[in-house]
Order: C-alpha cells, then structure tokens, then sequence
C-alpha cells in the first residue's frame, strides 16, 4: 500500500500544477483496508484538502460494504468525495455466489446502494448477464434493480473470461471458449458458449441498455438518486468557467436539439427547486446521459 505521506505528495504535485477539480483514486477497493484509510490515510487526506481549500473532488472504487461503516462514509464525503463505483454484478445470489462474491450475498443490495447515496456519495455501478446460472428473467431483475437503486451510471457488460482466472479454466476445461476476451465487456462480446441462448442473451442485454438509458427512465433515475443523496458536508465541486460553458452547452443540445428536451427542462426545475446544493452533479449525470445514449445507439 501506499504511504500517507506518498498520497499527500501526490496530491501537492496536481496541486502545484494548478490542477482543480476531480481526482480518480485508482484502487481496485479503497477500503480494502478500512482500519488504514478510517485511522490514518482519510484523516491526513482532509487536514491536507482543508487547508488548501478543498481544491479537489474524488472518487474512487469500493465494494458493497461501505455501506456497514458510517465513519469511513462520513469521512471520505467530508474529505470531498462525491462518488465510488461499486461492483454490484447481479441481484442473482446464485450468480454471486458463484463468482465468489461474498461481500454482496445475504444483504439487500438496494438499502446498501441507498446508505451510501443518503452518506452523500453518487454510487456508479458495474454489472453483468451471462453467468450460467441466469435466466431469462435476469434481464427484467437488472432493469428494476438499477431502477430502484438509483444509480444513474450503470455499466452493463456481458460475462467474458479473462486469462488467468478461474472462469477462463473453467471454461477451457468445458471447451467452450471461442477466442481471447477483448478485455471491453461493454462492446456485445462474449468469448466462450454461454449457457443460455445467445441470440436471446445478447436480445436480453440491449435491451437493458435501451430500457435504463432511454431518455424519460433515464432522467427518472436521476430524480431517483437525488431523493435519497443528502449531501450535507464537504466539497460540492468546484465550479469553473468550462463547467458554465458546458452548462449552457446541454441547454442548447438537450434542451433545443435532442427529442426529449421536455424531460431535461422537467429535471432542471426540479433539481433546482429540490436539491439546488446538487446541481452541478445533475448536470454532470444529464452529459453522462447523452455519451451513454450515443455509445450505445440508444433510440
């Protein structure tokens, strides 16, 4: 692990360059070890974001269980994080348990996504179809979970077995990989025989990406996530000419261009009545929106 002292020098370097605004923490889990980033690296994080004005915001990765530990929350949110993506993979325990896991099985995935949000962080989300255990049903179960859950960005992937793990073996063993995984699991790939149809898998998959970015449930979603976000501390983002311009930018493209511009003025005015303190984040999440749509041809 990386000392304290390497962090905060890290952070003097992007400092001293005049960088402002977001910081990635790169950690497949930053909280892997809680007692560390709880008892030293956190509290040396936000004497150091304190005392230069909270130039940056960040974010990083996490699993599930950040939601079991307020102090940790309270912590990184006061520190001025503002996001985490988390592998949330699939409501199907049998699928959970079978890639081992653990730390999502036997909790309600839904409540632990809402603690985080209420902490005051946005949870990205990664998940993925095409484990041999699901169902034609998975498809509608990943839809109402990222619904319900409120997590704006959710990246959906097909299931591919990377070399040198055990799936890859598993499925080697099985011969039933078809080529060396394109290391994108977002690109409609998959490199080995699934169990289930693959026509109706891959039919299943887009239409998750239809059903959770199209324009209306998309910025449902949105207003989903602010009802619980409560953001009470720290860093709200740093505010700058290019994110003015960007602003003015989605009023022009969202809010004049695109077919669904009455569903962008619907959440502007409801952002701003209801959750002003948020409104820079709404409109990061309404950009993010129009990639996610061009990304995946979203009609």
């Amino acid at each position: 692990m990386k000392t304290v002292n390497q962090v905060l020098n890290e952070l003097d370097a992007l400092y001293d360059i005049n960088w402002r605004g977001h910081v990635f923490i790169v950690d497949d889990n930053f909280i892997g070890n809680k007692k560390f980033v709880r008892d030293e690296l956190l509290p040396a994080m936000y004497k150091w974001a304190k005392e230069h004005k909270f130039p940056f915001t960040f974010n990083t990765q996490t699993s599930i269980d950040l939601a079991d530990d307020k102090e940790i929350l309270d912590l990184m949110v006061k520190t001025g994080f503002d996001s985490t993506f988390i592998g949330i993979e699939t409501p199907d325990e049998n699928a959970l348990t079978a890639c081992n896991k653990v730390q999502n099985n036997n909790r309600d995935m839904v409540e632990s996504v809402h603690a985080i949000q209420k902490a005051g962080l946005q949870v990205s989300g990664g998940f993925i179809v095409g484990f041999d255990s699901d169902s034609s049903s998975i498809f509608n179960s990943q839809i109402e979970f990222i619904k319900k859950s409120g997590i704006v960005s959710a990246m959906v992937g097909l299931l591919n077995a990377p070399k040198n793990t055990k799936l890859y073996e598993r499925m080697e063993a099985e011969n039933r990989l078809t080529e060396d995984a394109t290391g994108d699991n977002t690109d409609m790939t998959m490199n080995f025989v699934p169990k289930m149809d693959k026509e109706l898998l891959q039919e299943g998959y887009n239409n998750i990406l239809q059903s959770i970015y199209e324009i209306k449930p998309y910025y449902q979603r949105i207003r989903q996530f602010l009802k619980h976000y409560n953001k009470t501390s720290g860093n709200f983002g740093y505010l700058d000419k290019n994110k003015i311009l960007a602003f003015f930018k989605t009023i022009f493209i969202m809010g004049i261009k695109e077919k669904g511009r009455g569903e962008y003025w619907k959440l502007l005015f409801w952002s701003l009545f209801h959750k002003p303190s948020a409104f820079v984040h709404v409109m990061t999440l309404v950009v993010y929106g129009y990639h996610f749509r061009n990304i995946f041809n979203v009609r």
